[in-house]
């Protein structure tokens, strides 16, 4: 298997291959719900892929190997298995059979549901482990369920109150998944890499309450008492990024959320988050969503 045999598929492609009548409208262009009528077997996904999106799937039925970045895994029933972006997926091999509940989720569904930004920051740095899984007992599992089934009935119904809804119910979701990653984290992981477990949640912290204001690795480091070299290590060994691209996707997150959610100015805006002017931000935006703030403000709203 080489890297050019890796081909990249968007949320409505995974969408149209996964269920039976992805042609059929779909209200939300944002996220679906994996149900257990969907087969994930070796006709699903014939080849390696990779995706931008997020997928939380409880396993109800079968198993079998699977890959994530080119290491194969065994998932099986009442197992949770989380699919981080980027990740590199070959969901099944020869005789691999399994149903699942679950919802998978790209970026723009994370900002307009998720209003504690960093739960689904630790959610992506606790999934950097050899194996993305989780074992949760009965009643995890059915409270999993019932979050999912609301998703899913808010979904479908698409009434006034739908939106408010999903959100409502995906926060717990998180939530409970956070529960269930610091618990297993308690008991499989050795005292040296919890300290640096806990200093990076303690930094995705500072984060969501401070990159309004604050752009500089030093900052947070100090908030921290360490030194900015050994905050930029531990978060790189933890999600391959430095602290610098972690620090400015935040404030893009916090910048997307201002531009889609408020009726201030894009001048406004960049007061707000302690930009020198309207034409520095615009720079700093375009350069990571390739489009002015002006034209993300008129696609999305």
């Amino acid at each position: 298997m080489t890297h050019k045999d890796i081909v990249f598929h968007n949320i409505h492609d995974l969408f149209k291959i996964i269920d039976k009548n992805g042609d059929s409208p779909k209200t939300n262009s944002d996220f679906f719900i994996i149900r257990e009528s969907h087969d994930l077997d070796e006709n699903s996904y014939a080849y390696p892929f990779r995706t931008d999106n997020c997928a939380i799937m409880l396993i109800t039925e079968g198993g079998g190997n699977m890959q994530i970045n080119l290491e194969e895994i065994y998932i099986k029933k009442d197992d949770i298995v989380i699919i981080t972006p980027n990740s590199i997926i070959h969901p099944a091999n020869k005789g691999s059979s399994a149903r699942a509940k679950g919802i998978v989720f790209n970026d723009s569904f994370i900002q307009k549901n998720i209003r504690h930004m960093h739960y689904i920051n630790e959610i992506v740095f606790f999934s950097e482990r050899t194996t993305p899984i989780l074992h949760p007992g009965i009643d995890e599992r059915e409270t999993l369920k019932f979050l999912i089934d609301k998703i899913s009935m808010a979904d479908e119904q698409n009434n006034y109150y739908s939106k408010d809804i999903i959100n409502h119910y995906f926060n717990a979701l998180l939530l409970e998944l956070m529960v269930l990653y610091r618990y297993s984290d308690a008991r499989m992981i050795d005292p040296k890499t919890s300290r640096k477990k806990d200093m990076i949640n303690q930094f995705l912290v500072l984060l969501s309450e401070h990159s309004k204001k604050e752009r500089a690795v030093e900052f947070y480091a100090e908030k921290l008492f360490v030194t900015p070299s050994y905050l930029t290590r531990i978060v790189k060994e933890a999600s391959g990024e430095s602290t610098r691209t972690i620090i400015t996707n935040s404030v893009i997150i916090e910048a997307r959320d201002l531009l889609l959610n408020s009726n201030l100015s894009i001048t406004q805006i960049a007061e707000k988050l302690n930009f020198s002017d309207q034409s520095f931000f615009g720079k700093f935006f375009k350069k990571k969503m390739k489009m002015s703030p002006k034209m993300f403000r008129a696609k999305n709203k």
